[in-house]
């Protein structure tokens, strides 16, 4: 009962307004989670139920003398994090983990999400937010990290062995081979390479997931990034018979941006890749680069986006939603692959402050859109989620770019 309690409360909060503000009062106080109404200059607490107290291990009046007391609980190397979104979202909503430090010295983690309320004439009076303890779900997925990591390590060694001894045998150290021998041999290692790279590709989306992959701020031109990996891919392209062809206009816009090159080079890869991979023979694909400032980007600022466009067989509807779920193959016959290639793309375009977006049609093709922010945003408000919690309500779908008719 008390998990749909808070639900329907979350679910209330979520459209921005409260119905019978001392009722939810009242049911709050029977809740785990923590409740709490400021007024709408950020300055008085106007409510906090008796969770805090459970949580924190603090007193509650506390916070009626004044909100940023909540500081003082915090873990002092997410002290100042939390403070910079207190203070600079007061009129907006927020999303945030971090960690709490009880006066015993246990640390436990929290995510704390807000939302303005608004009064009868459709002005914000006061801001309310829901903080839960997530340290038990932080435990289990750290668990599930090292679990991975090491496993993955474990497995690499041997394979990175035999990689070893078969390159010793190409080059003749164990005598000369027969040209049936030297094609067995070259299949072998490819396979191990497949192997290397799945794994490789593995503890990318686990870093991704643990906010630990290493990022390089530098300028990025898409534009010239665009024109080498569609090069790259256009012999790939011409033995299928198909058109591949990129639009990058001469107009003297600007495509840089402050990003990672490498990680760039490694989503737009894999986007024109399953492109080329799963568009039917004299098919077309086509990869634009744009500058978008109109408001159909993810969020508000001034991004370039780098849209792949194909008319192959499109996806339907009922799996759209399974898109960037590792290991997801709608049609494992149409090419090779192993299902983690836009897994990892989009978490890789969220490390970057970025985000991939698609429209698709069953029998007309789909578009993918990268897009990436001019400039590197100040990371004040965390908008990383659980992956694991948002799987599938965070992808957002749309159609910047035409689907090819």
């Amino acid at each position: 009962m008390l998990k749909q309690i808070s639900e329907a409360l979350d679910a209330n909060l979520a459209r921005g307004y409260l119905e019978g503000e001392e009722r939810i009062r009242g049911i709050a106080e029977a809740l785990h989670d923590v409740v709490a109404l400021i007024d709408d200059t950020g300055t008085k607490v106007l409510f906090v139920n008796a969770a805090y107290e459970q949580i924190w291990c603090r007193s509650r009046e506390e916070l009626y003398t004044s909100p940023l007391a909540l500081l003082d609980g915090v873990h002092p190397q997410d002290r100042d994090r939390v403070r910079d979104t207190l203070i600079g979202q007061q009129r907006g909503s927020y999303d945030l983990e971090y960690r709490v430090v009880r006066p015993s010295g246990d640390e436990r983690w929290v995510r704390t999400r807000a939302f303005p309320v608004h009064n009868a004439e459709g002005d914000i009076d006061r801001i309310a937010s829901i903080t839960e303890d997530i340290t038990e779900r932080k435990q289990v997925i750290e668990s599930h990290e090292r679990l991975i990591r090491g496993f993955t390590h474990d497995v690499k060694n041997p394979l990175g062995a035999a990689d070893g001894y078969l390159s010793l045998l190409e080059m003749g150290v164990g005598g000369e081979m027969s040209e049936h021998q030297t094609q067995s041999v070259g299949h072998a290692r490819r396979s191990i390479r497949t192997a290397l790279n799945l794994i490789s590709g593995l503890l990318d989306i686990e870093r991704a997931e643990a906010g630990q992959l290493d990022i390089k701020q530098e300028h990025v031109d898409l534009g010239a990034a665009t024109f080498e990996i569609v090069d790259e891919f256009r012999a790939a392209a011409e033995a299928k018979g198909l058109t591949l062809a990129s639009e990058i206009p001469g107009d003297g816009a600007s495509f840089v941006v402050e990003s990672d090159s490498t990680r760039v080079r490694q989503i737009l890869a894999n986007l024109v890749s399953n492109a080329v991979k799963y568009t039917q023979a004299t098919g077309r694909v086509t990869v634009a680069v744009r500058t978008d400032d109109s408001g159909e980007a993810p969020w508000r600022g001034s991004w370039v986006a780098v849209a792949v466009t194909d008319n192959g067989p499109g996806i339907p509807a009922n799996k759209q939603g399974l898109v960037f779920r590792e290991f997801t193959r709608f049609d494992p016959g149409a090419a090779a692959g192993s299902g983690i290639g836009l897994a990892i793309s989009r978490r890789l375009a969220r490390a970057l402050r970025g985000e991939i977006t698609f429209a698709s049609a069953p029998g007309v093709g789909s578009v993918f859109t990268l897009w990436l922010p001019v400039e590197a945003p100040q990371p004040v408000v965390e908008r990383r989620r659980f992956a694991r919690d948002t799987q599938a309500s965070t992808v957002r779908v749309g159609s910047p770019v035409p689907i090819p008719g």
